[in-house]
């Protein structure tokens, strides 16, 4: 787990794990329905970013957004419940996978319209 403490470390931990997957600023934003100018003011830690996008951008890489130490988190979420097999995290592997479909996707989508 990353421990975030700022926008900035925000931003270098999501661009870390976009290069691990190996993929650009560009396809990142398809995958995760963003613009690519979205891409690189949350990699740079523009402080005045959507909350909405940035969660959309942390799903497409295959992560997700916990908090710790609220004294007062439910106990009745979806979060308490323990994951199905469905639930559990996809493989390094699996996202890459999932992505490059996303993107590709995407691109097609996009072919259609112009």
């Amino acid at each position: 787990m990353i421990h975030i403490d700022s926008i900035h470390t925000l931003g270098q931990s999501l661009r870390a794990a976009r290069r691990q997957l190996g993929l650009t600023q560009a396809q990142l934003s398809l995958a995760a329905g963003v613009g690519l100018r979205f891409i690189v003011e949350l990699e740079a830690g523009k402080p005045t970013l959507r909350l909405e996008h940035v969660l959309r951008v942390i799903k497409a890489l295959g992560g997700e957004l916990s908090l710790s130490g609220l004294s007062s988190a439910p106990t009745d979420s979806i979060a308490a419940r323990p994951l199905s097999d469905a639930d559990q995290p996809a493989s390094h592997a699996e996202r890459h996978q999932a992505l490059d479909e996303l993107v590709a996707q995407a691109q097609a989508l996009k072919m259609g319209y112009e």
